[in-house]
């Protein structure tokens, strides 16, 4: 006996998109279910000799102890669509997969044999002896493959998971896996957690969402959508706009179902044919993955609610801490609708932030839908983030005083040691510290540079701690400034005397190899101060500045090397920069840039 479909059976199979052999096992596996098998086997079969733990798998076997195939499942397998599978909520397209992935197949079950292959009919024979149970052999595998029997048992728990919980209720159902007749995994249908029922609608949709709630002894948290009591897909894998972003710290495993869903599978019961986004109001209210994910949302906010936690609250609190710990993302940072915590919030907007900002370096107006106004938004921002790190190396720098800051850390503080580039960036400087006349110039000169432009300064005393020529330009006969520091720990003595003479040596040697071409140096030296070090400031005429620090800066011309000396304490430093910087923190602390506003 023969049978055939309304269809090539090549074609159907060519047909198919991105098969894989773990869909095959699904669909065997599932076809045992619905058969009402209670103990289903997965027989891998290798004829390799190696000793490996991952072998090319020759056959696969899958067998169950189910209603067998009897005549009306015989009628639904020789007809492609029948309305058997139909009425299971199947497609009638998952025998085909089979055909996909391996060159034949052949079925025994009770007194019938049925031989399947991708270019002859169905072919029906009888059996001389009956068979209590259906064996599905699946042969010459096209491809060749290997299985992760952890990933397996894993994926075989997850894909029926929506079965064992809609359809089996207290039904025991084992699922064994096999290699070469040695047992690998066993899946029980009872080994799933417990579940709770929550029904709503989204329009005239009626949807069930089954779910389990902050279960410690669940691993893997995710969101299956299920149709027909199988799972279609995983939200996990999930792409883009078609994915539910999940609540930060809200652990829930559920099971969404729907008639809608039955009736928006696609061919290989693999994905929803459900669009992103709606594109018209039908009669029939066609739903899309965001009217989906906003009232999927909403109840699982109810459900939260009922466990004591408040998911809108929660997001509101982290919204505005991390609005206060970047106010100048504000324009990024108006609503938290999948309640991420702060530093989600901070990471996401400072990302977009990048991006806007990459979009005008480039010019790429098809970037930005409005490149006028993202402009504006940008360079307030910007300015914005300038000045907010500006406080926070302001308030490092407070730290360092406080505790036995070595050197290096200080250095590094104020521009980055071993400097190798041959173009430092202005902005990891910090010379704006000392002086906010140093946000002037936007080119500073790295080590190497120095080193070529003063090569015998070695020669004439010790490096000083940071030399840096600041400038408008890299070209060595246009320079007009050059900043000196000489730092040190901020517990270490040095008397004003000893350190002056350092600096006026630098400096001195620095113009005179200039010839005609003099230029302005500002050198700096820390003092621990006391007022002994003030006494001696004072008998050298040196000007002095209050700070809230404590200690005042002290400062003073030297016309022979054109150079200012300022006598400073680390912590008067500090304050210092905090109060020029303070103005600008209050303006950003009460900026409003938000999306509404613009």
């Amino acid at each position: 006996m023969s049978g055939t479909v309304p269809a090539s059976i090549e074609t159907i199979v060519n047909d198919l998109q991105d098969v894989s052999w773990e869909q095959v096992v699904f669909e065997a596996v599932t076809n045992s279910l619905q058969a009402n098998a209670t103990e289903i086997n997965v027989r891998f079969n290798s004829s390799s000799l190696e000793i490996t733990d991952k072998k090319y798998i020759d056959q696969l076997i899958v067998e169950d102890n189910g209603e067998g195939f009897i005549d009306h499942n015989i009628q639904s397998f020789q007809n492609y669509r029948s309305q058997l599978k139909r009425d299971l909520g199947c497609k009638g397209i998952g025998r085909f997969l089979y055909l996909k992935i391996f060159e034949k197949v052949q079925i025994e079950s009770l007194d019938k044999k049925i031989d399947f292959v991708i270019n002859k009919d169905i072919q029906v024979s009888s059996l001389a002896s009956q068979d209590q149970t259906t064996k599905v052999f699946f042969n010459n595998p096209k491809k060749q493959f290997t299985v992760n029997y952890d990933k397996l048992e894993q994926d075989l728990k997850d894909h029926f998971i929506a079965y064992f919980r809609l359809i089996l209720g207290q039904k025991k159902v084992s699922i064994n896996i096999f290699e070469n007749n040695t047992l690998q995994k066993t899946i029980k249908s009872t080994d799933i957690p417990k579940f709770e029922t929550h029904p709503f609608k989204i329009h005239t949709h009626e949807f069930t969402l089954d779910y389990v709630f902050n279960d410690e002894n669940i691993k893997n948290y995710d969101g299956f959508y299920c149709a027909g009591g199988r799972v279609v897909v995983r939200n996990s894998h999930l792409e883009g706009k078609k994915k539910f972003n999940s609540f930060k710290n809200i652990n829930i495993l559920f099971l969404l179902s729907s008639s809608y869903f039955d009736n928006n599978v696609n061919e290989t019961r693999d994905d929803l044919t459900i669009m992103p986004v709606r594109t018209s109001e039908g009669l029939f209210h066609d739903l899309s993955w965001r009217d989906i994910h906003y009232e999927l949302a909403n109840q699982i906010k109810e459900i939260a609610k009922k466990h004591e936690i408040d998911i809108d609250e929660e997001a509101r609190i982290s919204l505005s801490k991390a609005r206060e710990e970047a106010p100048y993302l504000a324009y990024y940072l108006t609503d938290n609708e999948n309640g991420l915590d702060s530093d989600s919030l901070l990471s996401k907007a400072k990302k977009q932030f990048e991006d806007d900002k990459e979009a005008l370096r480039t010019n790429n107006k098809q970037a930005l839908e409005d490149f006028d106004k993202i402009i504006n938004i940008v360079t307030q921002a910007e300015l914005a983030e300038y000045i907010f790190d500006r406080q926070k190396k302001i308030d490092k720098l407070k730290q360092l005083t406080d505790t036995n800051a070595i050197e290096q850390e200080i250095h590094n503080l104020f521009m980055k040691q071993h400097t190798e580039d041959d173009k430092e960036d202005y902005r990891k400087n910090s010379l704006w510290l000392f002086d906010d006349r140093f946000m002037t110039y936007d080119k500073i000169f790295s080590e190497a540079q120095l080193n070529k432009i003063f090569p015998n300064l070695p020669d004439i005393a010790k490096r000083p701690d940071i030399l840096s020529i600041i400038s408008n330009t890299y070209e060595e006969d246009d320079l007009t400034d050059v900043v000196i520091i000489e730092l040190k720990r901020p517990n270490e003595d040095i008397t004003p005397a000893g350190a002056e003479e350092q600096l006026l040596r630098y400096a001195r040697y620095i113009n005179d190899s200039r010839e005609n071409k003099k230029i302005r140096i500002w050198t700096y030296a820390f003092l621990n101060f006391n007022t002994e070090t003030e006494f001696d400031l004072d008998n050298k005429s040196y000007n002095k500045i209050p700070t809230q620090g404590g200690f005042p800066i002290y400062y003073k011309y030297h016309e022979k090397p054109n150079t200012i000396i300022n006598f400073i304490d680390y912590k008067s430093l500090a304050f210092d920069a905090d109060t020029r910087n303070k103005t600008f923190m209050k303006i950003l602390k009460g900026s409003t840039f938000s999306k509404s506003e613009e």
